[in-house]
């Protein structure tokens, strides 16, 4: 009996470390939700202290929101009672773009369902990856945007 017993919980104390030593290696890196730190663009001066901007990553889908610029958006009292330049203020500074994803290596290929501007709606993105515990660097390619993020979930 104390043979049996002996047998068993070796053989659980076996599927415990298999399936814990697989979990991280089979787990997506980017699975989570990511607050942008910094933006730099080619076109423009680098944003180091941007507005506020969160990437998500489920398994298949991701979605980017982020407020471009170093300002906050125009303050009013509602959409009804903004003036046409506080719209095409917001409507600027707004970065918006949900969809699918896939992972090759170290490269990340979106593709927009939804967006701010319908020309970007079923087109596709490409970044590379790298990640340096809790930071996140995505470097879009071909252009060479770079938008640095950190895990806050």
């Amino acid at each position: 009996m104390r043979r049996l017993i002996g047998i068993a919980l070796l053989g659980l104390f076996a599927v415990a470390v298999t399936v814990y030593g697989q979990s991280p290696a089979t787990r997506n890196p980017l699975a989570g939700a990511w607050r942008v730190t910094e933006i730099d663009d080619a076109n423009r001066p680098p944003i180091t202290n941007p507005q506020p901007g969160l990437y998500i990553f489920t398994e298949q889908h991701y979605s980017f929101q982020r407020i471009n610029g170093t300002g906050p958006l125009p303050d009013y009292p509602s959409n009804d009672k903004a003036t046409d330049a506080d719209k095409v203020t917001v409507f600027n500074a707004l970065y918006l773009n949900t969809g699918t994803y896939t992972l090759t290596g170290h490269m990340l290929t979106t593709k927009a369902m939804v967006a701010k501007s319908a020309f970007a709606i079923g087109s596709s993105n490409q970044y590379e990856f790298a990640m340096n515990g809790k930071a996140l660097v995505l470097t879009q390619k071909p252009s060479g945007a770079v938008i640095k993020l950190v895990r806050v979930e």
